[in-house]
């Protein structure tokens, strides 16, 4: 079944068919299997598909028993509240860093806002029509964003037909009737990506907005905060045009930004600041550094291991070779694993005896092949049961 993810396309069609489930249909030698001291000893796991041991009523009672005493011990520790800007929260990745940063730097081409309350008001309009080019809003979401002017902010955005409503609709608008809103420049979905990440992606936004060191501070303030945590590095390390910095934030001049960068670095948002060639330089504080972008874990290496017999010779002379004058002792090997566990092997179990390819090598076919011959020849009978493999009486390959 096709996996979708965060960032998978939205419009995807989905697989026509859906491969059904494979059940281990159950038998005498599968039920000796998920009971095999033997396997226990080993590290085998209860095989795929088959269900666990069914307690009995003694059993039952004790782990029931032992559930109650953890929750009773649990409930008693004493609960340590977290202060709210202590608590964990998730953070952005790479990808929702980079959507939001062509938003931004899109809605800052178009023009929308000339001036910060308008700026502000415009990325919340956009993070959440980015996808149909619709969004709802209310008089509430205005009041949360804490405009000085909330119609003259709308009035700024609907003016040159942006943000296709009215000013009064949106301030009278309530959560039982929200005013839908269109967003021309944002039809059809510029951005390929799922709402996960937009989510994502405005959720940081309206927390970095309400950031304890924000509180009480004008949206201009607010506005860069925002602009130069979404532009750091993992490490906190920031590096932001001076007139890409105004133009983002719809300043009014390199005058401004110096006066909001001093006192962002007076709050402790920002230190070591920099201003070298027109680009700004700084590193988020300790407290402000959760808000950078978190990479990407490093790819988990692939559990491969190296082929075994010589690529370039046919599969079956591979697997004629390993097995030949051999099959009597598999056989014999097979019976004695049966009398010790009281079930048949798994193929892997058979090829590791025989240091046969393994599952995760790319020559694993000869192994197929090597079984394919054995069954074959009569060598080795009860495939497609369960650990239902035997010896039966063979002829030699």
């Amino acid at each position: 079944m096709t996996q979708h993810t965060a960032t998978s396309d939205v419009g995807d069609p989905l697989p026509l068919e859906a491969p059904q489930p494979r059940f281990h249909r159950p038998g005498e030698d599968l039920a000796a299997a998920m009971e095999c001291v033997r396997c226990k000893e080993q590290g085998i796991s209860v095989p795929p598909g088959g269900a666990p041991r069914r307690l009995t009523n003694s059993e039952a009672k004790r782990a029931k028993k032992e559930r109650k005493r953890a929750q009773a011990e649990a409930r008693a520790k004493p609960q340590v509240k977290v202060p709210a800007d202590r608590r964990r929260v998730p953070r952005m990745g790479p990808h929702h860093a980079e959507f939001f940063r062509d938003l931004w730097a899109r809605t800052a081409a178009e023009r929308a806002g000339t001036f910060p309350d308008a700026r502000l008001l415009a990325l919340t309009f956009a993070l959440r029509g980015a996808l149909r080019g619709q969004a709802n809003f209310t008089g509430q979401d205005l009041r949360i964003l804490r405009l000085e002017d909330a119609h003259a902010a709308l009035s700024d955005l609907t003016s040159p037909g942006w943000l296709d409503t009215t000013p009064e609709r949106v301030i009278e608008a309530d959560a039982a009737n929200p005013a839908l809103c269109d967003l021309p420049s944002l039809a059809g979905g510029p951005w390929k990506v799922g709402n996960g990440v937009r989510s994502r992606a405005s959720g940081w936004f309206m927390r970095t907005l309400a950031h304890k060191k924000m509180r009480k501070k004008p949206n201009r303030l607010r506005l860069l905060a925002a602009h130069l945590a979404l532009h750091a590095e993992p490490g906190g390390r920031i590096r932001v045009p001076a007139a890409e910095a105004v133009d983002a934030c719809a300043l009014s001049g390199t005058g401004e930004l110096a006066e909001l960068l001093t006192w962002l670095t007076e709050i402790s948002w920002i230190e070591g600041l920099s201003a070298d060639g027109g680009v700004v330089g700084a590193s988020l504080t300790e407290v402000t550094l959760p808000l950078a972008y978190q990479p990407l874990p490093p790819p988990t290496p692939p559990r491969t291991v190296p082929a075994t017999t010589p690529l370039d010779v046919p599969v079956a002379d591979r697997a004629r070779d390993l097995v030949r004058g051999r099959e009597e002792r598999v056989a014999r090997w097979v019976d004695d694993y049966r009398a010790e566990h009281g079930h048949g092997p798994s193929w892997s179990a058979v090829a590791d005896a025989f240091a046969w390819p393994p599952r995760q090598a790319p020559d694993h076919d000869v192994t197929h092949e090597v079984f394919r011959l054995l069954a074959e020849g009569g060598w080795l009978t009860g495939f497609g049961v369960p650990f239902g493999l035997r010896s039966g009486r063979g002829t030699p390959v």
